[in-house]
């Protein structure tokens, strides 16, 4: 999930309540911009361990932050680089059911796998357009109930799935505009039947799948009000009750979606 999106929804949900008797209130900002602990330069995208720790990619810091729930440092590693544990602009990040953490170390066109406390187990990748290959825009990181592994690739337009320890499983999407085709695929989430939603940025929609890659119908589409206020979709969060919120770069606001009844 991209840091904006999460502030964003916790700063909405001040004024609401997302379930009978539960409302929100703003607590605190973590870091402001530099290159030390606890500072960021661009920080893109972060996920929560089953503990609460929260793990956020710092991207032209080429690096991950780690904080505990209640928004203490940790630790950090990264730095800019090729080798094992380096990154060029790390993107999407998520935590699968051990604490494991992939990255997408876009620059690199490679997903990277640590250890909770930031120690290199393994990468895949390599530039080009073949299987387990990415363009520099590997983007989106999602993890399933089984602990696959999602990748959103902006500039080669598909997703891929990979095993826990990186073995290619599948692919699907290629470019235009059909049922199943991406425009720029960027941030990615799965709801509670365990179906990933997928934003594609220059269609303005979001377009749901099986984990085998079956488009499910019908497609989310985000409506625009012309073309000078046309929504700019940057990234995606659904809730345990399978709300969907969108951020919208163009509109500078947070799209809601509750699912039909």
């Amino acid at each position: 999930m991209d840091l904006f999106l999460f502030f964003l929804i916790i700063t909405a949900a001040a004024q609401t309540s997302f379930s009978e008797g539960d409302t929100y209130s703003f607590v605190e900002n973590i870091g402001s911009y530099g290159s030390s602990d606890v500072q960021f330069k661009i920080p893109h995208s972060l996920a929560f361990d089953i503990t609460g720790n929260l793990y956020i990619t710092d991207l032209e810091n080429h690096r991950v932050q780690k904080f505990s729930p209640d928004g203490k440092f940790i630790t950090k590693w990264g730095s800019k680089g090729s080798d094992d544990g380096e990154f060029l602009g790390p993107e999407g990040i998520d935590v699968n059911s051990n604490g494991e953490i992939y990255v997408a170390d876009t620059g690199n066109s490679r997903i990277q796998k640590f250890s909770p406390d930031g120690k290199f187990i393994t990468k895949w990748g390599s530039k080009g357009t073949g299987d387990g290959q990415f363009s520099n825009h590997a983007h989106g990181v999602a993890i399933d109930s089984l602990d696959n592994v999602y990748v959103t690739d902006r500039l080669n337009h598909n997703i891929q799935k990979f095993s826990p320890d990186g073995k290619f499983i599948t692919k699907w999407g290629s470019k235009g505009s059909g049922d199943g085709q991406f425009l720029l695929p960027l941030g990615l989430d799965f709801d509670s039947h365990n179906n990933v939603h997928v934003i594609d940025r220059k269609t303005n929609r979001v377009q749901e799948f099986y984990v085998n890659g079956t488009f499910i119908p019908p497609t989310l589409i985000v409506k625009t009000r012309g073309e000078k206020n046309m929504s700019i979709l940057e990234d995606i969060a659904i809730d345990q009750f399978d709300n969907i919120y969108l951020i919208d770069r163009a509109n500078h606001n947070i799209k809601k979606f509750t699912p039909a009844k």
